[in-house]
């Protein structure tokens, strides 16, 4: 994450019931990352890596978002 550009682009990651996916996160400045569907919010700084463990409980599909400013990192679909 550098200012309001996402790499790679959003993109749907497809995560079974049960299984875990392990994200690693950098910003450029300090943020909130919030995942919906898995009760996670997480306090990023910038600069230094955040790793977020995402399991799949509940099928759907969700965003995984940062807060300032509000940009989509990627969509999880539980399956």
């Amino acid at each position: 994450m550098t200012g309001s550009a996402v790499t790679p682009a959003p993109a749907q990651v497809d995560l079974p019931v049960g299984q875990t996916l392990t994200l690693v996160v950098t910003s450029d400045h300090d943020d909130q990352l919030h995942a919906h569907g898995f009760e996670v919010e997480e306090d990023i700084k910038a600069g230094v890596p955040a790793t977020i463990a995402l399991t799949g409980k509940d099928p759907g599909v969700y965003e995984v978002e940062l807060h300032h400013p509000a940009l989509t990192l990627l969509t999880v679909a539980v399956r």
